[in-house]
């Protein structure tokens, strides 16, 4: 009777031979572990601007340009003042939390003449927006401006804060910077808009990634040549049954 794989594999002989793949393959692991973490040691955090430091806007961009990827996030200063009833509220905001609001924007026309959309302040609800602010000296985070498309347009609600559509309803809007401001500090009566600084890209050291990989299919190729020697060997028995009882 031929033997089974199993019993092949319990001679002292083919477990020996699984210990030393295991012993093998622990080693490619180990391999393997030390590229990958050298891979996130070596990573790199993409170069850019500070984006804390507030700057002119002035200074970084240009009224009708879009928000370039060294303008993004940065926190700017601007002095201008808001005209009196362009201001719009814009729904269904989340405020970095579950609890979805309003935010009150305003048209600011700066001291070079520009016009700049400013995302003054959130509140719970539309109601409690307050359609008033005082100009001056201003600072917040420049964003880029929105899709008008993710707005619910056939139920007429406004949810996002897009530029294009915002120039559509203010008189002499234009030239427009392409972005908009979101206030640090808003009104008594307004919370402030969750603005995080920008993620930055981090990039791995992509031939590290690939020695970690290719040492994990070492590994796993140890297992496979032992399971593959113990196959030979029951399917040869399988052939020869005679010569099984001359195999330990």
């Amino acid at each position: 009777m031929a033997s089974s794989f199993w019993a092949v594999a319990r001679r002292p002989r083919w477990i020996a031979a699984l210990v030393l793949a295991l012993a093998v393959a622990g080693g490619f692991a180990a391999l393997g572990q030390w590229q990958l973490d050298r891979s996130f040691d070596n990573a790199q955090v993409e170069d850019g601007p500070d984006t804390e430091a507030a700057v002119p806007l002035s200074s970084i961009a240009e009224p009708q340009t879009a928000v370039n990827s060294d303008q993004l996030g940065r926190r700017v200063t601007v002095s201008g003042e808001f005209v009196a009833g362009d201001y719009l509220v814009v729904l269904d905001r989340n405020n970095g939390g579950e609890q979805h609001g309003a935010v009150l924007v305003g048209h600011l026309v700066t001291d070079e003449g520009a016009t700049l959309a400013v995302a003054i302040g959130w509140a719970p609800t539309a109601e409690a927006i307050v359609r008033d602010a005082a100009g001056g000296s201003l600072t917040g985070r420049y964003l880029p401006s929105e899709s008008p498309t993710d707005s619910d347009v056939e139920s007429g609600i406004r949810s996002v804060i897009s530029v294009a559509e915002l120039i559509n309803l203010w008189p002499d809007a234009v030239p427009a910077y392409g972005g908009y401001l979101v206030l640090d500090d808003p009104p008594a009566g307004l919370e402030p808009i969750y603005s995080p600084p920008p993620d930055r890209e981090v990039s791995l050291n992509a031939l590290n990634v690939f020695y970690a990989i290719e040492w994990a299919i070492f590994a796993g190729f140890a297992f496979y040549l032992w399971y593959r020697l113990v196959r030979d060997v029951v399917e040869r028995e399988a052939e020869h049954p005679a010569d099984g009882a001359t195999v330990d």
